[in-house]
């Protein structure tokens, strides 16, 4: 089944990706509905994704989905880029990219952020946050939140990387089962992130 058949099967994009009430094991992470940024540069490493202010590749292993042609939208919860570690099977692990126009701080971004997730799901819960910064220095937030998985008893766990370039809010998201995953996982996949001050000339 291709890549574009699947993206048109499963639900919209949401802060966590529901699970299978009442099966034995947590079903496979959905993909979420998907869409690109105009100012997404042409795909050359297919585990990468560039534009003007931000870099990240992910680790070897992991598969980048088709999202299709770019196309211009406000709507920050769908990502603009998407790769998946173990496609299909139940220890599926997520990283979103999404990016939204954001005129603020970088702390406003993550309590909007809290908020958003907060509002998405019933059951939502911050485990913590912590100030960091990526590998360029540029300041960021880790955000580490939860979510009950259906009456098995399973857990969505989902880690955030929120960076303002004062020009958007960025948000690189690791999401996948709890217990497939532990942090110092999300942030070596996470280790190449970038970000730099957009370039006033294309805001």
């Amino acid at each position: 089944m291709s890549v574009r058949i699947r993206l048109a099967a499963v639900i919209a994009a949401c802060a966590f990706a529901p699970l299978v009430a009442g099966a034995a094991t947590p079903a496979p992470l959905p993909l979420p509905a998907v869409v690109a940024t105009p100012t997404a540069t042409p795909v050359r490493d297919a585990l990468a994704y560039d534009d003007a202010g931000m870099h990240i590749r992910v680790p070897d292993g992991w598969t980048r989905i088709d999202l299709g042609a770019p196309a211009e939208t406000s709507d920050a919860s769908r990502p603009i880029a998407l790769f998946v570690f173990h496609p299909g099977k139940y220890d599926q692990r997520q990283i979103r990219v999404t990016i939204e126009p954001w005129d603020g701080t970088l702390e406003g971004f993550e309590t909007q952020k809290e908020s958003s997730l907060r509002g998405g799901s019933d059951g939502t819960f911050i485990d913590h946050r912590d100030k960091t910064a990526l590998v360029n220095g540029m300041p960021a937030y880790l955000l580490r939140s939860s979510q009950p998985g259906g009456t098995a008893g399973f857990q969505v766990r989902r880690f955030d990387m929120l960076v303002y370039d004062l020009a958007r809010g960025i948000d690189v998201a690791f999401v996948g089962h709890a217990g497939d995953f532990d942090e110092a996982e999300v942030r070596h996949a996470l280790a190449t992130l970038s970000v730099v001050v957009y370039p006033r000339n294309r805001r």
